[in-house]
């Protein structure tokens, strides 16, 4: 069984210290303050929607922030900070390393830094595909037979990318 961190990059680090700090004062230290100065329901009602988008959107950016990858001999599982994604080794096509240098990403949907690259996005070179990058640098794609496409990383991305084709291999 091999087990791997997902490491932030540098990138994703400064972008969620700077970030973060910034939805918490305007996101929520603000709107509370608003709302417990104001005296107009609507004002209230307005401050109080701000104040539980900001703290829905900061928990599920946690809840998905991907945190480990687990090879064993029928699966890969990412851990995220709430669940977990488990591909199936037999469901498997096709798995290479990305080449960070690829053409664009385009985010679909999700977040692009805070704690990651998490969610929908688009590569021309890919097409669709679902991500859980902490680093690019260490990210490698996987292709299953169903269709589904996912873009991962995590520490020594060469040794578990070639451990899988191993596998795949022996098939």
């Amino acid at each position: 069984m091999i087990k791997e961190k997902v490491s932030l990059s540098q990138t994703v680090r400064l972008i969620t210290w700077i970030v973060i700090p910034i939805i918490v004062i305007f996101g929520l230290l603000i709107p509370i303050r608003d709302f417990m100065h104001a005296t107009n329901p609507t004002a209230q009602t307005l401050c109080g929607c701000v104040i539980l988008i900001v703290l829905l959107s900061l928990c599920s950016i946690m809840l998905y922030a991907p945190k480990e990858i687990t090879l064993d001999d029928s699966a890969l599982t990412l851990a995220r900070g709430k669940g977990k994604l488990r591909i199936n080794l037999a469901d498997i096509e096709e798995v290479q390393r990305y080449d960070p240098r690829s053409t664009g990403n385009i985010r679909i949907f999700g977040i692009g830094g805070i704690y990651g690259y998490v969610g929908r996005y688009y590569n021309r070179d890919i097409g669709y595909y679902t991500s859980y990058v902490g680093d690019y640098s260490q990210a490698f794609f996987i292709r299953t037979g169903k269709g589904k496409k996912y873009l991962l990383s995590c520490n020594n991305a060469d040794r578990v990318a070639e451990e899988i084709k191993r596998r795949l291999a022996k098939r």
